[in-house]
């Protein structure tokens, strides 16, 4: 594996991955809502959501190969644990009070369940309720991903019982997709399919190191030609397979490629590494800049002007935009602020 200090080929992933997702719910919904009469931009952008599919392997390699050398040392969990958090939830608080402070000033435009206090304090704690999702909707994957962390965190205590803790949820998580069930909470949170990559990325992690450049070269390019080829035929036919079972070739397409990635098969130009740095911000904004913007354009009137495929391409540059400033005006100043005032250990690490 080349070594390269902040593996700018994953933040090259990173980025393609959020633009990826913010395609996919412009095209889907945003376009064919607010400017178009139910038409979008076109049907083969409709496989871009699998950008959560790439995020949750990597999260699992990133864990792993980060981490690796920690498991069954109960002494750096709690440096783990701070690490997810402070890299998690200030930046999310942020942008899901300013949602809110949105919701109360145009009454009616969020969800119904923005008005509960209790949906909202699970919607800030990240803890998944029966009957609602959380009120940002995007951060259904930030819960997956505390689970996952609270999960591999096991492995860090006691590597025995982590074992076995994930024995237990991939097995579930295996059983509930081949009973072909419609799971409610809590089984269908804690056991739905899109855990399962998390351990396709962890698995990723355990090996990458020992992969040549050669391979990994042949991994990246079967890997993108797989996922691009499962993408498209979903996109312009029936999806080849049971939803509940679409992430799991999505997430094998993308362990390969992460191996490519992070082998640095490919060239990291400078500016996609910066969106690759802002992707985190990016995601969790893509859909307030979406909705804000669309009430300028329609007064504006240049959705008569525009085609659909032009406007997708000036409502991702929106959203890009959006998204840089927030990562460099208020994220990345955050992760500095906490890393000035966390222990050296934790410091080192944020």
């Amino acid at each position: 594996m080349q070594p390269t200090t902040k593996l700018d080929g994953l933040q090259c992933g990173r980025a393609v991955a959020a633009l990826m997702v913010a395609v996919f719910h412009a095209n889907v919904f945003l376009l064919p809502a607010k400017f178009y009469d139910g038409q979008g931009a076109g049907a083969i952008f409709g496989f871009g959501y699998a950008g959560v599919e790439f995020f949750f392997v990597l999260s699992g390699f990133i864990m792993m190969f980060v981490h690796g050398r920690d498991l069954g040392h109960p002494d750096k969990v709690g440096t783990f644990l701070s690490k997810r958090i402070l890299r998690i939830y200030p930046i999310y608080w942020i942008i899901l009070t300013v949602l809110l402070l949105l919701y109360v000033l145009s009454p009616g435009s969020g969800p119904q369940h923005a008005q509960d206090p209790i949906a909202i304090l699970a919607s800030y704690l990240l803890f998944p309720q029966p009957d609602n999702g959380p009120i940002m909707r995007v951060a259904w994957t930030l819960q997956h991903e505390m689970l996952f962390y609270l999960i591999f965190a096991t492995l860090l205590i006691n590597l025995r019982l982590g074992i076995a803790l994930s024995a237990v949820w991939v097995c579930g998580c295996l059983a509930v997709l081949v009973s072909g069930v419609d799971t409610a909470y809590p089984v269908g949170f804690f056991f739905k399919s899109h855990n399962l990559l998390f351990l396709f990325g962890v698995a990723v992690g355990a090996v990458v190191r020992r992969v040549p450049q050669s391979m990994a070269r042949i991994c990246f390019w079967g890997g993108a030609l797989a996922f691009v080829s499962l993408g498209a035929f979903e996109s312009l036919n029936d999806a080849p397979l049971p939803e509940a079972w679409m992430p799991i070739p999505y997430g094998v397409a993308s362990a390969f490629i992460i191996i490519g990635l992070a082998n640095g098969v490919l060239p990291a130009p400078r500016w996609l590494t910066l969106l690759g740095d802002a992707s985190y911000a990016i995601y969790l904004v893509h859909m307030p800049t979406m909705t804000i913007a669309a009430v300028f354009i329609a007064r504006s009137g240049l959705h008569h002007i525009l085609h659909p495929l032009a406007m997708l391409g000036l409502i991702l540059l929106l959203v890009s935009v959006v998204g840089v400033f927030v990562h460099r005006a208020v994220e990345k100043p955050l992760l500095s602020y906490f890393k000035r005032r966390a222990s050296p250990i934790v410091k080192a690490q944020i």
